[in-house]
């Protein structure tokens, strides 16, 4: 959600058509200025946390009169010039939501949202913060302006730097996962896993119900995405009928998404098929939100006489995160099969869900040999997975 543009005193609005052309400053002058007042800030920040056993303050706001006598210093001189506090999506770039300052305060104690942490317990801004400070040291950022390009940065030890980037991160590595919050919470090490970590398949299992054992790399019970009491222990396991249709429910067949860890593969090939059919059925989501209308995966069908086809899977369509809020009536194209919960979704008030999506079989008098789940495009941020696959 775009914030408000709020109009500060004495000064009058610029027009919609100003505001897009002076939405940020690459003007040296202008840096200059701002860094100025970073550097005020900075003393300010420093007299607060003398005076308060050197704890931070919740927001910059409340550096104001006591430390901050004057708080226009709140205000980048660009912003002031510019004529709005806020031209910018306030929820992502300032984490303190505060509505006082232009500048965004990184090390706010707000907790973060389902978006980023998906954990339990729930982890706060700060807490992130304060792990990359372990980790790098003073230049972490404590307070930033995005105003300028490139951005400028007040780092922790009282550095003012620059990046070309609104991920400071990429100052420090080319990594992109190294600016994902699960990455600086790390689970507990995970082992390769074998057939004996999942159920035994039921011997009467129809072969139509395809058999995804030596494919799985997660458990349905364990916090595989990297978030503690984030899993799927609820789903009941086994031979089961969701939308009309069985599935054989024991395992995760996850592929890679830039917000989950890294171990997770691009392609999974060659799942066994060896049988003619007329539609497939997946029960399968993804594990972030992302645009409607977009391609999260691609499912390639093999037939035994070497023809391909691509079943490309779009979000909001065939699939979509598997967390919801349960409070809004609002729900996505693609068919829901399951809903359930587990620790950290109740923690947000959140609930879980999977999808059901039909795809028919072009080459319905050939028999298919395998199918390759794939992720598209290969910097998907939503990281699809797959529970079951049957035939029809």
């Amino acid at each position: 959600m775009l914030a408000a543009l709020l109009v500060l005193p004495n000064m009058r609005p610029l027009a919609q058509e100003a505001y897009k052309e002076l939405h940020y400053s690459t003007d040296p002058a202008d840096r200059s200025a701002c860094e100025k007042q970073l550097n005020i800030l900075t003393g300010a920040i420093r007299e607060y946390r003398e005076q308060h056993d050197n704890k931070l303050p919740s927001k910059l706001s409340e550096l104001a009169p006591d430390y901050l006598h004057d708080s226009s210093v709140l205000t980048c001189p660009f912003v002031r010039k510019r004529g709005g506090l806020r031209i910018w999506k306030k929820r992502f770039r300032d984490l303190a939501l505060d509505p006082h300052t232009s500048y965004s305060y990184e090390f706010s104690p707000e907790p973060m949202d389902h978006y980023q942490w998906r954990g339990a317990p729930k982890k706060t801004w700060r807490e992130w913060k304060e792990r990359q400070v372990e980790r790098l040291g003073g230049a972490v950022p404590i307070v930033r302006c995005h105003d300028h390009r490139p951005w400028l940065n007040l780092a922790f030890d009282g550095q003012i730097y620059e990046s070309k980037e609104i991920y400071w991160e990429s100052k420090f590595s080319d990594d992109a996962s190294f600016r994902i919050v699960a990455n600086w919470f790390p689970a507990p090490p995970t082992r390769s896993l074998t057939a004996t970590d999942f159920p035994p398949r039921d011997s009467k299992t129809n072969i139509r119900v395809l058999d995804l054992t030596s494919f799985y790399n997660a458990t349905l019970a364990n916090s595989w995405q990297g978030f503690p009491g984030n899993h799927l222990a609820s789903l009941p396991t086994g031979l089961q009928e969701f939308d009309g249709v069985k599935f054989d429910i024991r395992g995760v067949i996850q592929l890679r998404g830039t917000e989950l860890p890294a171990r997770f593969p691009q392609q999974v090939n060659g799942i066994k098929v060896g049988q003619k059919c007329a539609r497939f059925h997946f029960l399968h989501a993804v594990s972030f939100p992302y645009r409607s209308g977009n391609t999260q995966a691609s499912y390639f069908i093999h037939s035994s006489d070497g023809q391909v086809r691509q079943f490309p899977i779009i979000y909001g369509r065939d699939i979509a995160d598997w967390w919801f809020d349960p409070t809004e009536s609002e729900a996505p194209n693609a068919k829901v099969a399951w809903t359930g919960q587990n620790e950290a979704s109740n923690a947000y008030g959140m609930s879980v869900r999977l999808y059901h999506t039909v795809c028919e079989n072009p080459m319905k008098d050939a028999e298919i040999a395998t199918i390759t789940l794939e992720v598209t495009p290969k910097d998907s941020l939503a990281g699809p997975f797959v529970v079951a696959i049957t035939l029809e």
